[in-house]
Formats: structure tokens, C-alpha cells, sequence
């Protein structure tokens, strides 16, 4: 965008230069042409009594000393014509009689007619410049004065005329050139600014702001209405995990007191009720496990924690233990089939939730005697975490809306699980800098991956020496 900014910044005014220059241009050639045929008219007006004398008298001698004089002194070359065209005395010129008789402004002279200059078709490129003036004695034409000009002293002119006008253009292009830049970067920077902002907060990051003091005042506006919507969003955001959360913890309590009440009414329930009880203390532990995964999910997409170093390996090590107690009486393995050392950058406490989610459906949807492989695998920058089960899998369908909340596969079990692990798992990676990928499984399972950036070590301070605490007091 930048760049067509500039091109439109430099393109407008290279035309207004065109339209504007070529026909002042022109117009200074024009204007050039007219004044010296104007000098040279008024100066042949001035030679009529020469021309009178040489053809009352036919004094051709001192005739042409006038004519050599005014030669030098104007660089016209003068001839004097009787009234038939033949030269009676005058300086050489470049054209031929015949090609001076051909002139409009001779033939005019010829029959006793003036062609004034304003009337006369002149260039700066012609051969010569020919001006004639008729002279007439009681209205009758007695002879002709016809000065003729060199053009080239007219010609530099011009040049000179066109170099400059094209010298100022080019200037005035450089310098337009020379401010197109920095004025397209001042119109263009709260642009970047709102871009910026607004990748940072649609990747999570509610408090990027976009400064209200660069640019046109159109943008600034832009930047404070950008503002004031992040803010709006922000505190909808806030009301709305404060919500969640205060819901969460609030109905736990009732929940608990619900459940022991349940639990205290068996010893007065009959055989046939019973059955409902069951029903009824298993609803409740369920609405219980949503609360607590509900709670569990504002709190991570409210974290706002520093990352530490965490061994990923350890952490996988230490939830395989606990989970293999709840998977060895469904006769499911858990193997960690490969393992290499890496820490990660993540809030602590938020790779164990994440692994509880990745095993807890693992295990409960891999059949009897299947196995759950676990993979830690360091590339580059990212280390990946890697759960592989034997289960039904999902489709590319479903693998694409399970993190969404509340959402349950079709062959989910009624009562079982509250639709809200793997989008507990995704908070909880975002707000590490991560994300979790669901692949198929080459064993027809489902492939659960989360990938985390590596610790990266912070450069040691080495203690200042004396020199360098002197230059630092420079």
C-alpha cells in the first residue's frame, strides 16, 4: 500500500508538470519569435527613408555603408526591393532571392500590402526570419525593405528557456520524490499500528492498544474508536470469565450439599427406588465434574503468568504413574515410546491439565488390551507432546470442532465427560504460546499433540568491569 501511495504521490505531480510546463513552454518559444518580429518590423519601418533615397537618387554606395553599419549593430542583414523584386541594393542572405520573393511577408510587400507580425506564421526553427515593410510614395509602391535574422541566437535562447523550465521540473519532481516517502510512512504508520494491534488481539492479547497521536486526524480517530471497541471487548471478556468462574465456585457448594443428601437418603430408599437414586447421585457428580471443569477453563483463559522452564518429559513421566492406576483395570497400556529431553516455556501447573485431558480420553475410549503411546519430541524451537490411542478416532470433521466447548462426538456415552477437556487443553495451550493438534492415528486412533515453544536460556549478565562501569559514567 505504501508504495502505490507514493507512485499516486509522484504520478500527480509529474502531470500538473506536463499539462503545465510543455505549454509554457511553447508559449515562450511563441513569444520569442513574435518580439524579435516585432524589433526586426519596427527597424525596417525606420530603413524607409534609405529605401526612398536609393531609388530617388540611386546612391548605392553610401546606401550600403547604413546597411553594413545597422548589420553590425543588430545582426539583421537588410535588402531593398523595387517594386518588381529585383534587388536594388542590401546584404547577403542565407535564402535566395527567389526563395525571399516566396515569403508571405514579401509578396504582401509586393503589392503594396503589410503583414503584421501578429498576422505572420512564424517558427524558431525556420531558416530565417524575414520581416518586409512596403514603402509607398503618393500611393504608389516605390520599393521594399526586407530585413532577414539568423534564428540561432534565438534558438540558444529558446533552448535555454526549455532547459530551465525542464531543470525546475525535475527539481520539483526530486523534491516531491525526496518528501513522498516520509509523508506516505506518516499517513500509513497508525495503519501498522491498528494491524498490529489487531493481530495481537485476535490471538489473545486484550490489552494491545494502538496509539492515538500519529497521523492524519481521520486515523487518529480510527485509532480511538479501535480502542474504545478493545476496551468494550476487554471488559465483556472479564464480565464474562468473572461470571463463569463465580457461577462455578458458587454452585459447587449447593452440588456437594446435594450429593451427601442423596448419599444420606439410601438407608431410606426401598429396592425399587433405588435404581433412581443411582441416577440421581450420578447426575449430580456429573453436574459437579462440568462446575469443575468450567472453573478450570476461566482460569485458564484469564492466565496472565509468566512462562518458566518445564522438563515436558518429567511432567509426562510423573501423570503416566497416576494414570496407568486408573488404565491397568481397563486393561490399557501406557507406554512412553520416545523420549527426549527439552524444556518448555509454559505457566507452570498448565502441561499436567493439558496431558490429564490428552489421557483421561484416551483411556476411556481405548477398547480392552489396546495400548496409549506417548512421544516427547523436540524440533527447533518446539517441543511437541504426543498422545496416540487405539480408539474409534474422529473424522476430519469432528477433529475440527472438538475443542470447541460443550462439544460431544455422536458416539459419546450419555453421562460421560462434559464436552470441555480439549477445549480446556487449547485455552490452556494459547495462553503457553502453544496450540493442539488432532491428527488420525496410524493405529486408527486419535493423534492428540500439544506443541509448546522451548525454553530459550536468557543471556548471563556478566558482571561490569571497572572499565566498562567508567564508560557507562561517560
Amino acid at each position: 500500500m505504501r508504495r502505490h501511495l507514493v507512485a499516486a504521490l509522484l504520478v500527480l505531480p509529474t502531470i500538473v508538470l506536463v499539462l503545465l510546463g510543455l505549454p509554457l513552454a511553447a508559449q515562450r518559444d511563441d513569444q520569442a519569435v513574435r518580439e524579435l518580429t516585432h524589433v526586426r518590423t519596427q527597424q525596417a519601418r525606420e530603413m524607409k527613408d534609405l529605401a526612398s533615397e536609393v531609388v530617388r537618387s540611386g546612391d548605392s554606395a553610401g546606401a550600403r555603408a547604413r546597411i553594413a553599419d545597422f548589420q553590425d549593430r543588430t545582426g539583421g542583414r537588410m535588402q531593398v526591393y523595387d517594386p518588381a523584386g529585383e534587388a536594388l541594393v542590401g546584404a547577403l542572405c542565407i535564402m535566395t532571392p527567389q526563395e525571399i520573393r516566396s515569403e508571405e511577408p514579401v509578396k504582401a510587400a509586393l503589392r503594396g500590402d503589410f503583414l503584421d507580425s501578429a498576422e505572420q506564421r512564424v517558427s524558431w526553427r525556420a531558416k530565417e526570419l524575414v520581416v518586409a515593410v512596403p514603402v509607398i510614395e503618393a500611393g504608389q509602391l516605390v520599393a521594399v525593405v526586407v530585413i532577414c535574422s539568423f534564428l540561432d541566437d534565438l534558438q540558444v535562447d529558446v533552448m535555454t528557456a526549455w532547459t530551465i523550465i525542464a531543470v525546475i521540473a525535475l527539481l520539483a519532481l526530486a523534491v516531491g520524490a525526496f518528501l513522498a516517502e516520509p509523508l506516505a510512512r506518516w499517513m500509513l504508520k497508525p495503519i501498522r499500528y491498528l494491524e498490529r494491534a489487531a493481530l495481537d488481539f485476535a490471538a489473545g492479547d486484550h490489552h494491545a492498544r494502538v496509539p492515538v497521536d500519529q497521523g492524519p486526524p481521520e486515523l487518529r480517530v480510527l485509532a480511538e474508536t479501535f480502542n474504545h471497541l478493545a476496551e468494550q471487548v476487554q471488559h465483556q471478556v472479564r464480565v464474562q470469565q468473572s461470571f463463569v468462574a463465580d457461577a462455578s465456585h458458587q454452585l459447587r457448594s449447593p452440588l456437594v450439599a446435594l450429593s451427601l443428601r442423596l448419599e444420606n437418603l439410601e438407608p431410606y430408599v426401598d429396592e425399587n427406588g433405588a435404581p433412581r437414586l443411582a441416577q440421581a447421585l450420578a447426575e449430580a457428580e456429573r453436574m459437579s465434574r462440568i462446575l469443575n471443569a468450567l472453573l478450570l477453563l476461566a482460569r485458564s483463559e484469564s492466565q496472565e503468568q509468566p512462562a518458566h522452564p518445564v522438563d515436558a518429559l518429567a511432567v509426562l513421566e510423573e501423570r503416566v504413574a497416576s494414570w496407568r492406576l486408573v488404565a491397568t483395570p481397563r486393561s490399557v497400556g501406557i507406554d512412553i515410546v520416545e523420549g527426549s529431553d527439552g524444556l518448555v516455556a509454559a505457566i507452570p501447573g498448565t502441561l499436567d491439565q493439558i496431558l490429564d485431558v490428552f489421557l483421561d480420553n484416551a483411556v476411556r475410549l481405548s477398547p480392552g488390551g489396546g495400548s496409549i503411546g506417548l512421544r516427547v519430541v523436540a524440533d527447533g524451537g518446539v517441543v511437541a507432546v504426543q498422545c496416540q490411542d487405539q480408539g474409534p478416532g474422529m473424522s476430519a470433521l469432528e477433529r475440527t470442532r472438538a475443542c470447541d466447548r460443550f462439544w460431544r462426538g455422536p458416539g459419546a456415552v450419555p453421562g460421560e465427560g462434559s464436552g470441555l477437556g480439549l477445549a480446556i487443553a487449547a485455552s490452556l495451550s494459547r495462553a503457553n504460546g502453544g496450540e493442539v493438534l488432532l491428527e488420525r492415528s496410524p493405529t486408527g486412533g486419535l493423534h492428540a499433540e500439544v506443541r509448546l515453544p522451548a525454553w530459550q536460556q536468557p543471556p548471563a549478565r556478566v558482571p561490569a568491569g571497572p572499565a566498562a562501569i567508567e564508560a557507562r559514567r561517560r
